[in-house]
């Protein structure tokens, strides 16, 4: 083992010497609970749950939420989409790309600002979510039948007052 192997090693379980004792049964219980932990958790399962709904159009969950909010608007800047869908604009940029490629959308330069780029749906993107609406549709039904339409409420309000909050 080599010095500067060495030293990592023991630095790693100085590290973890003093950091083990911080897990007790009521700290691991309080992670366990954490607001963001389990959203995480539960946003992970439910884009898995509408890819798979998706997957027969070739069309991810993601593309859908974006190509929808798209086309419930004339035309919409990066900046607008970042704000209406709480996302940075390089990950809006991104997922823009791939619907632009596969003809779903068109990107052009704003008229009164040649550095803001207008997005609007194409008939192709039109047609795209013509076909995945029925997927979707029948995806959002079994969540709500699942939980119950007061209980789905409830947890709408419970994800709006969060975002609010932070």
């Amino acid at each position: 083992m080599t010095q500067i192997t060495k030293q990592a090693y023991y630095m790693y379980v100085h590290m973890i010497g003093g950091v083990l004792h911080m897990f007790t049964e009521e700290n691991k219980k309080k992670i366990k609970d954490c607001a963001c932990r389990n959203l995480r958790m539960t946003t992970r399962v439910t884009t898995l749950y509408y890819d798979k709904a998706f997957q027969p159009i070739g069309l991810k969950s993601t593309q859908f939420a974006l190509l929808a909010d798209i086309a419930s608007r004339e035309s919409s800047t990066i900046g607008e989409l970042s704000e209406i869908l709480l996302m940075d604009q390089t990950t809006v940029t991104r997922s823009i790309e791939v619907l632009r490629k596969n003809g779903f959308i068109e990107v052009r330069a704003a008229e009164d600002d040649a550095r803001k780029r207008c997005i609007s749906i194409t008939k192709s993107g039109t047609d795209k979510l013509r076909e995945a609406i029925p997927l979707w549709q029948e995806a959002q039904n079994k969540i709500v039948q699942s939980i119950g339409e007061e209980k789905y409420n409830d947890f709408l309000d419970t994800l709006a007052l969060i975002q609010s909050f932070v």
